[in-house]
């Protein structure tokens, strides 16, 4: 594991690879129906480098889904720590999600995981933790809107920071599904819920 690749360690580079694939593969067919070997193929290594990471396909999977929001998260705390407006902070954020190259497939993941999860109480850990995570960016947002008077929010703040989250629960759905929902009409969904459950203030 000594040696670099990118001016990286060479494992987590291949590691992150594989799951980068697993989560694409993960997208196209389906928890149940994902296949290792297919993962294999679009990582570019063998089956046995492949189970030399991840002792079992359930594990590789499971990885793969909390790596793929691990990311997102990652980079929504990245692209608006700086700003100071609670506004436009939520928007950078919802920018982060819409302007996504990958949209379609983190929106299929995340609905194939849910999906799957109401299937695989295993799996349900995962979702639990990521709803938290999403919850936790966004009452910390909401609540230094609040502080800052610029949000009156028109319910509870744990009703309002729900309700932005259900709203990107179903834009997920929506673009996951082909529905016909693109960038744009994500984050205007997104963005119209908050701005009226927030009150957010002009």
């Amino acid at each position: 594991m000594g040696e670099k690749e990118s001016g990286g360690d060479a494992g987590e580079v291949q590691r992150e690879r594989i799951l980068r694939s697993a989560a694409l593969v993960m997208a196209e067919r389906g928890f149940d129906a994902a296949r290792m070997r297919d993962v294999a193929r679009g990582a570019g290594v063998s089956i046995g480098l492949l189970q030399h990471y991840f002792d079992t396909r359930d594990l590789l999977f499971r990885e793969a889904f909390e790596w793929s929001i691990g990311e997102l998260i990652a980079r929504w705390r990245k692209g608006a720590s700086a700003e100071p407006d609670p506004w436009r902070r939520f928007e950078l954020l919802v920018r982060e999600l819409a302007d996504d190259p990958d949209l379609q497939r983190r929106c299929a993941t995340w609905t194939e995981f849910c999906a799957s999860a109401a299937r695989r109480p295993e799996l349900r850990d995962g979702v639990r933790r990521a709803h938290e995570d999403w919850r936790e960016l966004v009452l910390g947002i909401a609540e230094s809107g609040v502080a800052a008077g610029k949000f009156v929010p028109v319910v509870s703040i744990d009703v309002a920071v729900r309700s932005v989250l259900a709203a990107v629960d179903g834009c997920d759905m929506a673009v996951a599904s082909g529905s016909g929902m693109g960038a744009e009409g994500y984050a205007a969904v997104i963005l119209a819920t908050a701005r009226s459950v927030l009150g957010v203030r002009d």
